[in-house]
């Protein structure tokens, strides 16, 4: 039933007498968040006299934070009896602006989960939408219910009703609707027939997302959501037995049918949609009715066909059911319960059979067989999602995750790692954002996962008589907590005092237990070599841990200025965070320390078509640290070894290529080898670095994070990396410039040959991984060995205690809750640490031993 006003907002407010007490009868009635700015919101009267708004605000919560930062005071405005008051956002349609009263861009700029009230002398006393950032209306409009119009300072969903984006229908006066549906007559269509056998329902026709007619069906409710998808579930009260057939359905309400539970039997009408390829019923005019009540329904086991092509169209089966995931499916956690930046909410990824290899991990950037692992990816990936966002610290579904420590070690058993086989999930399937989705319905505890990788709590390796190991280090900034000042930037790492005390509790035990002669450090702050220096900081606190002094650390300074001391104004490079190198004195002999400098960009600015810069063509690498070592073998000879330290240009940077593809209306097709942006730039710093230590005698070892996976244009460059052998030209960024020497000139470089560098992970491990990215694994932490070395090499691994572990361990207080803080070595990066084992003396090397004897010990030391 729809009440219109008879009487203009004008011409009753002329002359009218006003009511200042019906403050009851205010409410927010009308809520518009449509395409691009086309947003309103409106307020209503529903009593019998004029109110005056003086007093009221209207307010917005950005993000659900907590806060209403927005305000709009709204004094001197008045509602007439059973009328409404409009404001819109000045760039809506015409349309909506045609039924406002007034225009505002602060607080009508909301995007579905920014919380809308009407404060009363700055106290709530209507609201839409709850606090934490979940998207309650995106892309929807909600009108009031008519037997719900009392304000309520809590969101009341079920006082909602909602419909598509851009629908306006009863904008700019009262419109509350009644439900008037009561299935009486209907015809009822199969949940099967409506699903079909393909991935669109076969009642559409065409290219049509919406059917032209509505249809009826009935069912067994076997979930309600009201958050992630806003409806309910119904499940076939028959099953066809035709397992290309789903026996589920969602039906789109918006959010008003939480007064529906599990074991309800319901009949529902509406159009058949797609909705970005989700199967659904448009029940969002309140067409649905609750017929009786049932046994609730049971999760079906999901069970791949040998008919399926691919897992994707496995689970297509079971679109809109209550699924379980069985143990035999081996569904392999590919990424722990962390955010998801395009859902914008905390969820996990599974991936059915094996984890997510990221593209290029194993083939070559741009190839075919990258593009098909990317394929793969997609076909294997399943979301593990709650409802609602879940609240810091916590993981829904999981309520026991990181809260036990029954041993009293220091580190939880309830925690999920990177592999992890999970079983026994149930929740109703869905599909949203191009994927998958699992919205759990059951809790979860340690017993549904099996640790495919328990953890270790230290690197398993073949004993040799020399460890090298790379370690990035997650921003280890000393400066706020008494360490020396950072002449380049602030502080990137920990913001407390409690904070840093756990970040570097955490660093110190897993250096601690890599047990390596020599590290190569990457992200510690640049700040010196004094006594304040973070380096220092970090070498004397672990020192303070090793009792033989043969086993005690040393750090590798350089005389940056040339005053022949070292101290806190000496540092490499000029960015906020360097590398660093740590050693034995026990194992090596520091010979020569060392600076390898890397090229910067100093290209031209880029414009893009209206003429606005979008880069400025200057950027940076960092410098890597190169120093040689004297290594004493068995044999007592001394061999020289030179371990270079690097850390490459970033690739969530930009860098001119990038900048130049997107102003010549490349969007979208920059990264369409999945490099990331500056892989030209990073080939150039490849190409310095092999050039560089050509001229330098003895074995040497190129390790760090290169920011860059296994098959990526400057690991090809530093390996075996021909055109022939890889059909594709490798090209080095334009204008690059060493050490004030110019490196590559306008038209940059096409590179002819790579520099021979083995990679010791892959010898050992040919899947090795060391890093996590969205749901895709893969290496951006490499050892790269001269040939000379490769018959010293006994063993090599990463170390899984970082990428593999979930990021509510990491040392920071941001997003955790109340949830435990943990000082052991998990998490205390982002980057799994890799090793690499050599055996430098005696006449017969390494992997001759390794093959020979196979029996190595692990090794000893403390």
């Amino acid at each position: 039933m729809k009440l219109k006003s008879s009487l203009s907002y004008l011409s009753i407010v002329i002359g009218s007498t006003l009511s200042l007490s019906a403050h009851a009868d205010i409410i927010l009635s009308q809520y518009v968040e449509g395409s691009g700015l086309n947003k309103a919101i409106e307020i209503a009267n529903t009593g019998d006299a004029s109110v005056s708004l003086d007093g009221y605000a209207l307010a917005k919560s950005t993000n659900g934070s907590g806060a209403w930062e927005n305000q709009l005071p709204l004094d001197g405005r008045t509602i007439p009896a059973h009328g409404v008051f409009v404001i819109a956002n000045s760039q809506a349609s015409s349309e909506i602006l045609a039924l406002s009263n007034e225009t505002d861009n602060t607080v009508v700029n909301f995007n579905g989960n920014d919380p809308i009230a009407l404060l009363l002398n700055g106290s709530e006393h209507d609201v839409i939408g709850a606090m934490g950032g979940s998207y309650f209306a995106k892309d929807v409009t909600l009108s009031r219910l008519a037997d719900s119009l009392t304000p309520s300072s809590t969101y009341i969903a079920a006082q909602w009703t909602t419909a598509a984006a851009n629908n306006i229908d009863g904008l700019g006066s009262l419109d509350s609707t009644v439900s008037t549906f009561t299935c009486e007559g209907e015809s009822f269509t199969p949940i099967q027939e409506i699903q079909g056998e393909g991935s669109r329902s076969p009642l559409l026709s065409g290219s049509a997302n919406t059917t032209d007619g509505e249809y009826a069906v009935q069912g067994v409710v076997s979930a309600v959501t009201t958050g992630l998808t806003k409806g309910f579930y119904l499940q076939a009260l028959e099953n066809d037995y035709n397992d290309n057939t789903s026996e589920g359905l969602f039906i789109y309400t918006g959010q008003s049918a939480s007064d529906l539970q599990p074991g309800d039997v319901v009949c529902a009408k509406g159009k058949v949609s797609e909705y970005y390829n989700l199967t659904e019923l448009l029940a969002d005019n309140r067409q649905w009715v609750k017929l009786g009540e049932q046994a609730a329904p049971q999760a079906t086991d999901i069970v791949p066909l040998e008919s399926d092509d691919n897992f994707a169209q496995t689970l297509e089966r079971y679109e809109g059911m209550l699924v379980n995931l069985p143990q035999n499916l081996d569904m392999r956690v590919t990424r722990t319960f962390s955010y998801d930046y395009d859902a914008r909410r905390n969820n996990m990824v599974l991936a059915q059979g094996r984890l997510n290899t990221q593209p290029n991990q194993n083939f070559a950037a741009g190839s075919e067989q990258a593009r098909q692992q990317s394929e793969e990816n997609a076909q294997h990936r399943l979301f593990i999602e709650s409802d609602q966002v879940a609240d810091n610290g916590a993981i829904p579904y999981y309520p026991q995750f990181g809260r036990s420590d029954i041993d009293q070690d220091g580190s939880t058993e309830d925690y999920i790692r990177v592999n992890d086989t999970l079983s026994g999930a149930e929740g109703v399937l869905t599909y949203s954002y191009g994927d998958y989705r699992l919205i759990m319905t059951n809790t979860l505890t340690q017993d549904n996962f099996v640790h495919n990788s328990p953890r270790q709590s230290a690197p398993q390796l073949q004993q040799g008589n020399l460890r090298i190991a790379t370690f990035n280090v997650l921003n280890y900034f000393n400066s706020p907590f008494g360490g020396d000042a950072n002449p380049y930037g602030s502080n990137r790492g920990a913001k407390s005092d409690a904070e840093f005390e756990i970040q570097q509790e955490k660093i110190v035990r897993a250096i601690l237990k890599l047990d390596a002669d020599i590290i190569g450090l990457m992200e510690i702050e640049n700040n010196g070599f004094g006594d304040g220096g973070a380096i220092h900081q970090l070498v004397e606190q672990l020192n303070l841990n090793i009792a033989e002094p043969e086993n005690r650390y040393h750090y590798v300074a350089i005389d940056s200025n040339q005053d022949g001391e070292i101290d806190a104004r000496d540092t490499v490079g000029t960015d906020a965070i360097t590398t660093g190198i740590i050693y034995r004195s026990q194992a090596v002999t520091l010979a020569t320390p060392r600076v390898i400098h890397m090229p910067s960009q100093q290209a031209p600015e880029v414009f893009d078509k209206d003429g606005n810069m979008i880069e400025d063509g200057k950027n940076y690498q960092r410098e890597t640290l190169a120093p040689t070592f004297k290594v004493r073998a068995n044999s007592g000879k001394e061999q020289e070894l030179t371990v270079a330290v690097n850390h490459f240009k970033s690739k969530g940077s930009t860098c001119w290529e990038d900048a130049a593809a997107v102003a010549d209306g490349g969007q979208g097709q920059q990264d369409a080898d999945f490099q990331g942006s500056c892989e030209n730039f990073r080939v150039a710093a490849a190409v310095a670095l092999g050039e560089a230590l050509k001229e330098i005698p003895g074995h040497q070892v190129i390790l760090g994070d290169l920011n860059a996976y296994g098959k990526e244009d400057p690991l090809l460059v530093l390996t075996d990396y021909t055109p022939e052998k890889y059909g594709k030209t490798i090209h080095a960024a334009r204008n690059t410039v060493i050490n004030g020497e110019t490196q590559f000139g306008d038209q940059g470089a096409d590179i002819t040959h790579g520099y021979g560098y083995l990679s010791a992970l892959n010898m050992i491990h040919p899947d090795n991984w060391s890093y996590s990215y969205n749901d895709e694994v893969g290496s951006l932490d490499h050892i790269l060995i001269s040939p000379s070395l490769k018959t010293y090499v006994v063993d090599a691994t990463d170390w899984h205690i970082n990428a593999a572990e979930s990021p509510l361990f990491d040392y920071t207080n941001k997003y955790k809750g109340d949830l435990p803080r943990y000082h052991d070595q998990y998490r205390a990066s982002d980057h799994d640490p890799a090793v690499l084992e050599l055996e430098m003396g005696g006449s017969v090397g390494g992997m001759l031993l390794v093959s020979l004897f196979g029996l190595l010990a692990i090794r000893r030391k403390a």
